[in-house]
């Protein structure tokens, strides 16, 4: 019960650090470098999927952001009112949310775009996991609790660092959206291949 609060409090802990973490940058961080990784993201996309694949997900990530834009918009028209510096900084803040908001929004719909296409690969490699599990349910052979677990680890470790990824403000190469895909599918397989055989 002890070790489950302490995990509860570490975890509570973590995330407060990220938000902090996150209100710091978002405070201190130019629009321009914010519309450089938006634009080199668009780069690795484009070299990964050509430019259609480019083209989808962008309209994809200006249609979801157009609430975003008019709130930028009204925001800024707001600070006219205020002192010369004041009013700078929070036109920057408000241009800052919507890059952020769009980097955040592309990064979602190339993850999207490439779980369609690897969505095939995902269900064969987790049906083949299924499979295997059914196959060793009439064999005299054990399945490996630890093997299990490494795919649960897997899968969890995967999400938290796609989580991770498309909150970040710097350019990352694309390569992560189908990967983490594919490291889904494999842990999916390992995790049922290992199901214990009664549950």
């Amino acid at each position: 019960m002890a070790d489950k609060k302490n995990k509860g409090g570490i975890g509570a802990a973590i995330v407060m650090f990220a938000v902090l973490g996150a209100m710091a940058v978002w405070t201190l961080i130019s629009p321009e470098f914010l519309m450089n990784s938006l634009q080199a993201e668009r780069a690795f996309a484009v070299q990964m999927g050509g430019v259609a694949s480019d083209r989808w997900i962008y309209t994809q990530s200006i249609s979801a952001s157009m609430d975003i834009i008019k709130d930028s918009t009204s925001a800024i028209k707001e600070t006219e009112v205020l002192p010369a510096m004041m009013k700078n900084w929070s036109q920057e803040r408000a241009i800052v949310t919507w890059l952020w908001y769009s980097l955040i929004t592309y990064r979602a719909n190339m993850l999207l775009l490439y779980f369609f296409i690897l969505f095939p690969f995902v269900i064969a490699i987790t049906l083949d996991g299924w499979g295997v599990r059914e196959i060793s349910m009439h064999r005299f052979s054990s399945q490996s609790p630890i093997k299990h677990r490494m795919g649960v680890v897997i899968s969890n470790t995967t999400l938290i660092g796609v989580a991770i990824w498309i909150a970040l403000p710097f350019p990352i190469p694309a390569v992560v959206a189908p990967l983490a895909i594919i490291a889904i599918g494999f842990s999916s397989w390992v995790w049922l291949s290992n199901l214990q055989k009664r549950i």
